[in-house]
């Protein structure tokens, strides 16, 4: 009698056993969740590079201009200018004040301490109000300034001609392009003011001067120019062109 030995039944890979349909199944949900996963991780990237790159800007300059309001004040000559009031800007150093009576008659001493002001503070904005109620005003001069008797000659203007305001105004990032701009409010007789401003001489060191008269009926302006001389224009006043 012989007896049938058999052999060990071979066991087969891990993945045989699995039927096909699992298989494919468990496969496609891989493939699936690893592309997902690679999307994602691109636009974290993509996102945290922008939020990166869109840095809050500066509410100031790196370099904000040397404005000393303590020093401006402790300058102010109170025998010419009193009622100060002082502050800073990013550009610079403001001033307030009102001009004390009697400083206009000989504007030689304001004239000169506002031009030494000027040259020794980074002090862009000044307005200056005399008793009267005329309004002198300095725009944009840091540590720049112009001469006394330039000062002198057009706030002597602004006094004998009545206007209302005078401004001296210096273009830094223009070469410093100087420009002095007086302002008649309320202008009767707009011919004969007009032909003395076109009389006035201009400074070498003031490269325009623009004289703006307001009548009832229209806009008188005299333009002194360094590059093309002299202009007088007229137009009507919007406000009655409208009526």
């Amino acid at each position: 009698m012989s007896t049938a030995v058999s052999e060990p039944e071979e066991k087969q890979p891990l993945l045989r056993r699995i039927p096909a349909p699992l298989f494919i199944a468990v496969y496609g949900t891989l493939v699936i969740l690893v592309v997902v996963g690679a999307a994602m991780a691109a636009g974290y990237t993509a996102d945290t590079t922008r939020e990166e790159a869109q840095l809050p800007q500066p509410e100031r300059p790196f370099n904000p201009a040397p404005a000393d309001s303590s020093n401006v004040a402790a300058s102010i000559r109170p025998n010419l200018i009193d009622n100060v009031r002082v502050g800073e800007t990013n550009t610079g150093a403001m001033l307030r004040g009102d001009i004390v009576d009697g400083a206009l008659d000989d504007t030689t001493a304001i004239a000169g301490h506002l031009s030494r002001l000027l040259e020794q503070n980074c002090v862009d904005t000044v307005t200056l109000t005399s008793k009267s109620g005329m309004r002198v005003n300095f725009w944009g001069f840091c540590f720049a300034t112009l001469p006394p008797a330039t000062i002198a000659q057009f706030i002597d203007i602004a006094v004998d001609e009545g206007a209302d305001s005078v401004a001296f105004s210096d273009y830094a990032s223009h070469d410093h392009f100087h420009l002095v701009t007086l302002n008649w409010m309320d202008v009767e007789d707009a011919d004969e003011l007009s032909q003395r401003w076109l009389e006035v001489e201009r400074p070498d060191e003031i490269n325009r001067i623009t004289f703006n008269g307001y009548t009832d009926d229209e806009v008188v302006v005299v333009d002194n120019d360094k590059e093309t001389g002299e202009e007088l224009k007229r137009w009507p006043r919007l406000t009655n062109a409208a009526e």
